[in-house]
């Protein structure tokens, strides 16, 4: 696998739309700042293509989404096997907004789509397609630096544990663990089959069944017996509750009939009593139509009598009202003279808002007043308003020429430090050149003296006229004895890089400062002109509007002022007040005559009214008086003719629901007697001759509830049989199916036991891990044979790893004792060994190596950047990740990833 170009938004740091092409990278650095988002690039390819990344796995991944946003996208462009491919996926806040994508580029151009299945087939898809799953691929293409370090340095023990973790291997003490548990869990299913077969199973047997049976059938004949007997008391019992109830609806029909005879007397009254309402019911209305004739005459006698207090009171009212619109209608006389007076105080009060308006107050007073004039007054002020704004503007003007002059001596001081700076600038470069060419001096120095010690280190297994132990050639001449300091110029070579880069940075600074202030001088000078000219205009302009203004128009505004305040000051204090007051009164004087007016309207209207009341109640009281002789009258006739008093009457009368009670009563009664009578007759005819015995039925009913009760028990006993005798035969089925299961879990015990003891032994894991540390020490080795220029190879001696210096005759020694560019070297060659490894038979078109050379000195960063150009001959990319300037600056390509407030981004540097 290859990327071949990565597109991300919304993305961790990245939360603008960021693009990135690896097309024709061969080795390059992805460098940046700690946090700037270089690990996130690495994490969006592993998204793009598992949906998971290193640091978060596959869940919580909702804190990729950058701060703000409400989802992100990452696409990653690939190629297998000479084939392009496509994988996208945009993640949401929600779950609905979670989408994946897989496509591939055909020979015409066109993106075919391969997304069916939804995500969980797409994913497998893409994995296929790779040929390795997220873990094979986080281990093989970004490769841990920091474990290899502890892989070179671990003990026996430490190495087999870290590569058990690293390649997988370590699923072997799982499947131990697997077998163990298993095995356990069969012992403990076995023991319990045969504990449960000794034990609760023991009793379980064919004979047992048996035996049930027989006291089954037992149960179920004295079940029928009882059920005969049961039938023929139950026969017994219902004749004889039948003849019960004839017996006692004939003893009800006596008492009952005993009771009606009983209240015939009270019927034979209340008849009596209903027949004399009868006679009295047609004076009883004549009794009501009498009383409430003489109840209606008294109601409207008392009626006349407030009608007449009420007409004599509205009568009285009617004077009232006269005496006092006579009254108002004198006091409206004084109106014109009221009316007068206020014209007069409205125009005082015209003269005091002209004065308000004029910015003047009553008080306001001059030797000289001159009679008031608006238009000349409007003038005047106008003159001094311009007089005050042409004073202001000049003050302004002067304070702006001040401004001015500072800014110009601001102006010459920073034309005098650009001076400084471009002089500092030259001396600065001119160092900067002449500590490169001593630093280049130095170098070649360096590496002399290293290849002279490189040398002379061979000198002691050199011999004359003997084969050399290197080329296999015979010795001429030795080599002489080194004797330069490498370590003094190594020193030398490390301060002479530092003072270089300290004056390229102060160029760089000092080339940004110098920028920053031509660019703000230039726009200065510019300013400054345009300020100038503008100053000149602005002073033009106000010698020609001072000129407009002439005299003292302040004074003469203040002298009309004075004119008409005096005016004021003639009406009084308060003009506006004393108006007012008179306008009141006015209004009250005539509003005075209107309210008598209508008072004296009212008060006719209320007299009329009254008078009318009291015609109609007296014509009504006369109506009522008529009335009340003819209901006497008609009352008199009909009670003499009954020879009834008035009160007799209305004594033996009764409401007619009353009447038709008693006389219903006294119908029902008779009725009810004659009906009983004949039902005894009949009651008397079906019970017979034979007398009936409640003492028969009791013990019929007992018996019968005995039999009921054994009868009962028996069927119970009948179902208690038949449940033991079906449980028995579950449990006979279930004892078989144990002792099926005991078998099995017996037999599986024996195997898996088998497999427990097999892998319990170390030495199948430890076999598997020699022979990936013996397959991954030889391509290591040849990795570190040449990318350390044939110097250095690697090697198993007593358990540990050593390092073979096939500069120093072969020299072994122990990987400890390597320099940090060294160590990095060895690290490199397991870290790429391991990929080549766990990647099998898929050719990784790409690695990138993590952070681990912030530690290193400048001689090993020195061995590590030549090991990583040397790299480039493997036939992949390569990408380094790291914050190391100097390191980054040695490869051909750079990816510089920056932080800002909107986000990281990525800029490519070549060269």
């Amino acid at each position: 696998m290859r990327p071949v170009k990565l597109e991300l938004q919304g993305f961790t740091a990245f939360r603008q739309f960021t693009s990135l092409d690896f097309t024709d990278l061969e080795l390059f650095a992805l460098v940046g700042p700690t946090g700037s988002g270089k690990s996130s690039l690495l994490d969006a390819m592993t998204f793009a293509l598992y949906g998971h990344t290193e640091r978060l796995g596959g869940s919580g991944l909702d804190a990729l989404i950058s701060q703000g946003e409400r989802g992100l996208s990452v696409s990653l462009t690939f190629e297998v096997g000479g084939v392009t491919y496509r994988a996208s996926r945009t993640k949401g806040r929600k779950q609905a907004e979670n989408e994946v994508r897989f496509e591939r580029l055909d020979e015409d151009g066109r993106w075919t789509n391969l997304s069916e299945g939804g995500m969980k087939g797409v994913g497998e898809r893409i994995r296929q397609t790779l040929g390795l799953d997220f873990r094979t691929f986080t281990r093989s293409v970004m490769l841990p630096q920091g474990e290899f370090s502890r892989l070179l340095h671990g003990s026996g023990k430490d190495r087999q544990a870290l590569l058990g973790e690293l390649t997988g291997l370590d699923h072997v003490q799982a499947m131990q663990r697997v077998a163990s548990d298993r095995a356990k869990d069969l012992r403990h299913q076995s023991q319990t089959f045969n504990t449960l077969l000794d034990g609760e199973y023991a009793g379980v047997t064919e004979a047992a069944a048996a035996d049930l049976r027989a006291a089954r059938e037992a149960t179920d004949a004295q079940a029928e017996k009882l059920t005969d007997a049961r039938e023929a008391l139950m026969v017994r019992q219902q004749r004889l509750r039948d003849q019960e109830k004839v017996w006692r609806a004939r003893e009800d029909a006596l008492r009952r009939l005993a009771s009606l005879e009983a209240r015939a007397e009270g019927v034979r009254q209340g008849a009596e009593r209903a027949a004399r309402a009868r006679r009295v019911a047609g004076v009883l209305p004549l009794l009501d139509a009498a009383e409430r004739a003489r109840i209606a005459q008294d109601r409207e006698l008392r009626d006349l009598k407030l009608a007449q207090n009420a007409a004599e009171a509205a009568q009285g009212t009617v004077v009232q009202a006269e005496a006092a619109l006579a009254a108002a209608q004198q006091a409206e006389a004084r109106i014109p003279q009221l009316e007068a007076r206020e014209g007069r105080l409205r125009e005082a009060e015209a003269d005091a808002a002209r004065l308000r308006r004029a910015g003047g107050t009553p008080q306001t007073t001059h030797p000289q007043p001159l009679p008031w004039d608006e238009d000349a007054h409007f003038a005047a002020r106008e003159a001094a308003q311009k007089a005050e704004k042409n004073r202001q503007e000049r003050v302004q003007i002067e304070a702006q020429k001040a401004a001015l002059e500072a800014d110009r001596e601001r102006q010459k001081a920073d034309l005098a430090q650009l001076v400084l700076l471009e002089g500092e600038q030259i001396r600065v470069e001119r160092d900067g050149k002449a500590a490169k060419a001593e630093l280049e001096q130095a170098e070649r120095a360096w590496k002399e003296a290293q290849v002279e010690a490189g040398v002379g280190a061979y000198r002691a297994h050199l011999h004359l006229g003997e084969p050399c132990p290197l080329c296999a050639q015979t010795v001429r001449t030795l080599p002489p004895n080194p004797n330069a300091d490498l370590g003094a110029l190594d020193t030398r070579v490390t301060a002479l890089r530092a003072t270089l880069e300290n004056r390229r940075l102060r160029y760089k600074e000092i080339a940004l400062e110098l920028s920053a202030l031509r660019k703000a001088t230039e726009a200065r000078i510019v300013a400054l002109n345009d300020w100038e000219a503008q100053l000149h205009q602005r002073e033009a302009d106000l010698r020609a509007a001072e000129a407009l203004v002439a005299g003292d128009p302040h004074t003469e505004a203040l002298r009309l002022l004075a004119g008409l305040a005096a005016r004021v000051r003639e009406a009084g204090s308060d003009p506006a007040g004393a108006r007012r007051a008179l306008l009141t009164e006015i209004q009250a004087l005539r509003q005075r005559v209107q309210a008598s007016q209508a008072a004296l309207a009212r008060a006719q209207g209320d007299a009329a009214a009254a008078q009318a009341t009291l015609s109609a109640a007296q014509a009504s009281a006369e109506r009522r008086a008529a009335d009340a002789g003819q209901a006497f009258s008609a009352l008199r006739s009909a009670l003499d003719s009954l020879r009834l008093t008035a009160e007799q009457a209305r004594h033996a009368g009764l409401d007619e629901r009353e009447i038709a009670a008693l006389e219903d009563a006294a119908r029902t009664h008779t009725a009810q007697v004659a009906q009983l009578r004949e039902a005894l007759q009949d009651l008397e005819r079906q019970l017979g001759a034979a007398p009936f015995d409640p003492a028969e039925l009791g013990q019929v009913t007992r018996d019968l509830t005995a039999t009921e009760a054994e009868l009962q028990s028996t069927r119970e006993q009948a179902g208690r049989l038949a449940e033991q005798a079906r449980a028995l035969q579950e449990r006979l089925v279930r004892k078989a199916d144990i002792e099926v299961q005991a078998a099995e879990a017996s037999r599986q015990l024996d195997t898996w036991q088998t497999l427990t003891n097999t892998l319990k032994a170390n030495e199948f894991q430890q076999y598997l891990l020699a022979e990936v540390e013996a397959q991954l020490l030889t391509r290591a080795g040849m990795l570190l044979h040449e990318i350390s220029d044939g110097r250095y190879r690697l090697a198993l001696a007593s358990g540990e790893y050593v390092v073979q210096d096939l500069w120093n005759a072969g020299e072994v020694r122990g990987v400890k004792t390597l320099s940090g560019g060294e160590t990095f070297l060895a690290s490199l060659s397991l870290a790429i060994a391991l990929s080549d490894y766990l990647a099998g038979n898929k050719i990784l078109g790409a690695l990138f190596l993590d952070e681990g050379f912030g530690t290193l000195d400048p001689q090993a960063l020195e061995a590590v950047a030549g090991a990583l150009e040397n790299l480039r001959t493997q036939g992949r990319m390569v990408g380094v990740v790291t914050h190391v300037e100097s390191l980054s600056e040695r490869l051909p390509s750079r990816l510089l990833v920056t932080k800002s407030v909107a986000g990281s981004s990525v800029q490519r540097l070549d060269g």
